[in-house]
C-alpha cells in the first residue's frame, strides 16, 4: 500500500471518529464571541486627597496670620477628596476621559475663636488614557492618564476674610496644568469593575498675588490624590 493510501485512511478514520465523538454529545460547541472593545463608562471615587498647606512657607508667613502652620486647623496637610470620571474607551488598550474631583477644604482662619474660613478648590481635566492587561491577575488592567487639568481655589471673601489675616488681591485663583493618574481596573463582570488610582494635580506657585508690593504670591499647593473607585461600562 502507497503512502498516498495510508494518510487518506488515517484522515478518513480521524473523521470518522469526530463525527462518531460529535453525534454521541448531540451537539458542536461553538466558542463564545468575543465582547466588543469600545464602549463608554462612567467612575466614581472616595479617598484621601494629599496637599499639604501646613509646611508650605508662603502660607505659614504670609501676612500676621499663622493659621496653616496649625494641626488645630482641619486639612491643613489633606482630607477628604471625591470624584466621577466618564469616558469613551476607543480600543483594548486607548480611551479619552473627562474628570472632576473636590478637593480638601482647608481652614484658614488665625484661631478657633472666630469660626471657620475655609480655602475651597476642585478640579477638571481631561486625559488621554491607556490601558494594558497583567497576564498574571485575571481581569486586571494597569492604567495611565495623562491631560490638562483645570483648577480652581477660593479663599473667603467679606467678613470672613479678615479671620484668615492674607491680604491677597482675589479672592480666587484659577490656573491650568499637566496632570497624570494610574492605578488598576479590576472587572467583577461585562459591566461592573473596581479601581485603585493615584492621580497627581499640579499647583500653581503664581496664584493669589499679595497685595503689599514685592511679596509674590500665596500659590496653591499641588494635590496627590489616593482613592478607591467603581466603574460601570456600557454601549449604547
Amino acid at each position: 500500500m502507497s503512502v498516498k493510501k495510508i494518510l487518506l485512511l488515517s484522515a478518513a478514520g480521524v473523521a470518522e471518529v469526530s463525527m462518531s465523538a460529535a453525534m454521541a454529545g448531540g451537539m458542536t460547541h461553538e466558542p463564545a464571541a468575543p465582547m466588543a472593545d469600545s464602549g463608554y463608562y462612567v467612575e466614581g471615587h472616595l479617598g484621601y486627597a494629599r496637599q499639604n498647606y501646613f509646611d508650605n512657607e508662603n502660607w505659614r508667613s504670609a501676612g500676621t496670620n499663622y493659621a496653616t502652620g496649625s494641626n488645630n486647623n482641619s486639612n491643613v496637610r489633606g482630607g477628604f477628596a471625591a470624584g466621577l470620571d466618564a469616558g469613551y474607551k476607543i480600543n483594548r488598550h486607548f480611551g479619552v476621559e473627562l474628570g472632576w474631583f473636590h478637593l480638601p477644604d482647608v481652614n484658614l482662619a488665625a484661631n478657633n475663636s472666630v469660626g471657620a474660613a475655609y480655602l475651597k478648590s476642585w478640579v477638571l481635566y481631561l486625559a488621554g488614557k491607556y490601558m494594558m492587561p497583567l497576564p498574571w491577575m485575571n481581569s486586571t488592567d494597569v492604567f495611565f492618564k495623562l491631560g490638562a487639568a483645570y483648577r480652581k481655589a477660593t479663599i473667603p471673601s467679606g467678613p470672613q476674610a479678615a479671620t484668615t489675616g492674607y491680604n491677597t488681591s482675589s479672592g480666587s485663583s484659577t490656573f491650568v496644568r499637566p496632570m497624570f493618574a494610574t492605578g488598576l481596573d479590576y472587572s467583577f463582570s461585562d459591566t461592573w469593575s473596581g479601581i485603585i488610582q493615584y492621580a497627581y494635580f499640579m499647583g500653581a506657585r503664581n496664584s493669589f498675588p499679595i497685595r503689599t508690593a514685592n511679596n509674590g504670591a500665596l500659590g496653591t499647593v499641588a494635590a496627590n490624590v489616593f482613592t478607591l473607585g467603581l466603574g460601570y461600562k456600557f454601549t449604547v
